[in-house]
């Protein structure tokens, strides 16, 4: 498959309601992170129902991070930190090394055009990238109804090394799982597991 990818530009970053406090963090604090929480559901639920876990979810989309804003703060969430940005440009400036346990990608936009392609996100060199961010045994979990899709992913994440691929059953009934399954599509979940070295 092609490994060209698409590098966005730099980007003034936006975040609810701050930066994660990174620099403070303790060694044993636990982080998970989402890219692109669609409506965010699962990330929001995942913060109620998990107070000693600290949660960062990436939106590029601008009305979606200020909806995912007003409900943070309608919850009262001091566990959940929102970033408005691109997750290839500002992962590498937020974040160190094997800093998450988990990574979500759920249903990600498939741009089905060949000519949008390029910005597809699940490519090896992004691959490799969370890779980087994850703890040793650290998990990335993905969703998509787009079998060509799919396979793409499958394929750079093999292309891209060091995981190992697992199905599972269903994360969290996300408003995009629930549309896709009433409109009769058969979705595919994974779990690629961090290998040691």
């Amino acid at each position: 498959m092609s490994t060209t990818d698409y590098i966005p530009p730099p980007q003034i970053l936006h975040s609810y309601p701050s930066r994660p406090p990174v620099e403070q963090s303790p060694p044993d604090q636990r982080w998970i992170l989402e890219i692109g929480p669609g409506k965010g559901e699962f990330i929001l639920n995942q913060a109620q129902e998990n107070p000693q876990i600290n949660f960062v979810a990436i939106e590029i989309r601008r009305y979606r991070f200020d909806k995912i804003s007003k409900k943070i703060e309608k919850l009262e969430l001091k566990n959940l930190f929102l970033i408005k940005g691109d997750a290839r440009e500002c992962l590498p400036r937020l974040f160190p090394e094997k800093f998450f346990e988990a990574i979500y990608v759920l249903f990600p936009d498939p741009w089905p055009k060949k000519r949008h392609a390029k910005h597809r996100l699940l490519k090896p060199r992004l691959i490799k990238q969370l890779r980087g961010f994850l703890k040793e045994g650290g998990e990335i979990f993905n969703a998509t109804d787009a079998g060509f899709y799919s396979e793409q992913i499958i394929e750079a994440f093999e292309e891209a090394g060091g995981f190992t691929r697992k199905a599972i059953e269903s994360p969290f009934p996300t408003y995009f799982e629930q549309k896709w399954i009433r409109a009769g599509r058969s979705i595919d979940y994974w779990k690629f597991v961090k290998e040691a070295g």
